[in-house]
């Protein structure tokens, strides 16, 4: 028997079947952007929020959900946006609209970072519609991978997205895999030796108990389930960097490749960055593969460079992902309900 709708606890069951018996515009895009923030997001801050207008939605940055030690750029955060604006874009593609985005440049964190105008059609983008399935399976898999190569199929589904995003996503070459595990592992270390990262870390680990609508659980960050009521605390208070360290390396070698994603620093790049990654994202899973983000070298500015040289692209490094398979299964996040992230009227 299918479990009872709790945008807290099972915000990935959607039945696609509701959308046709909805009467008003306002309660369609309120529909799609159910779709939107179940996005990716680093430690699942969600940080953004949408305002719907007669003519679409405008799209927010939430800057309340900044991590500043981490992400004190807010590159990641532009990133995060991007990429709930391309799941709402997929949902209006399936469910018969099209989308037009406009970005704003204006740095005043007031103002929407972009705006999505919908329209009904008879013929929205087939290819963005053709990740609608993915949306509700896609979740990060910070489990070791088997490090079996990529099936040729899938690998050139993948490499179709690549190609259509050039300036964006770069592979590691193979020979230098081991290069970027090290790097990896260096990074987590000097990280974790920082109080200040631990502490903003530690604000975002959630128990797994039902009741957060964010965060991360203790599981992921490798604490067994008894300790997750004490996990924020045991992050906040010891340095677990050559424990971290070691076990990401471990995941970076058991992935099949290694992917960077690059583009300049500006806000507006950044969202199509993030756009473009969730593309990436929703075709990984399209194709039956695993994906996860080790960011730690691009977090520590001393070593964002070395990483950008590894992958020889031209813009800077702003994330990087593992890809590969996995039997374990990834662990779904909690969300925030689309009511806690919709703006006041325009």
């Amino acid at each position: 028997m299918r479990e009872p709708f709790d945008p807290c606890v099972t915000p990935w069951q959607i039945d696609g079947s509701e959308f046709y018996d909805l009467e008003t515009h306002r309660e369609r895009m309120e529909f799609l952007l159910r779709y939107a923030v179940l996005a990716p997001s680093n430690r699942n801050t969600q940080p953004w929020s949408f305002r719907i207008t007669t003519a679409g939605v405008e799209v927010f940055a939430d800057y309340s959900r900044r991590l500043l030690t981490i992400d004190p750029h807010d590159r990641e955060l532009f990133l995060s946006v991007g990429a709930a604006m391309t799941n709402f874009r997929v949902a209006a593609a399936h469910f018969g609209y099209v989308t037009r985005v406009r970005y704003d440049a204006r740095p005043e964190e007031r103002v929407p970072v972009a705006y999505i105008h919908v329209c009904e059609t008879c013929g929205p983008d087939a290819w963005l519609s053709s990740l609608f399935g993915s949306i509700q399976k896609r979740h990060t898999n910070r489990s070791p991978f088997d490090g079996r190569r990529i099936e040729p199929r899938s690998l050139s589904r993948l490499c179709d997205v690549l190609a259509k995003f050039p300036e964006t996503f770069r592979l590691i070459l193979p020979d230098e895999n081991h290069r970027a595990a090290e790097l990896i592992e260096y990074a987590e270390r000097l990280q974790m030796s920082r109080p200040a990262v631990r502490a903003e870390m530690a604000e975002w680990i959630r128990a797994d108990d039902g009741a957060h609508s964010d965060g991360i659980s203790a599981e992921a960050f490798g604490i067994p389930r008894f300790l997750a009521s004490a996990a924020a605390w045991l992050v906040r208070k010891f340095n677990a960097g050559a424990w971290y360290g070691s076990r990401d390396r471990r995941l970076a070698e058991s992935a099949s490749t290694l992917l960077v994603v690059s583009a300049p620093d500006d806000r507006v790049s950044l969202l199509r960055a993030g756009e473009a990654l969730e593309t990436l994202l929703l075709t990984i899973t399209e194709n039956g593969l695993q994906y996860s983000f080790l960011n730690q070298a691009i977090e520590t500015e001393t070593l964002r460079a070395r990483v950008q040289e590894l992958s020889g692209t031209s813009a800077p490094a702003q994330l990087l992902i593992r890809i590969g398979s996995a039997s374990h299964e990834a662990r779904t996040m909690p969300r925030r309900t689309v009511g806690s992230v919709l703006a006041g009227a325009a």
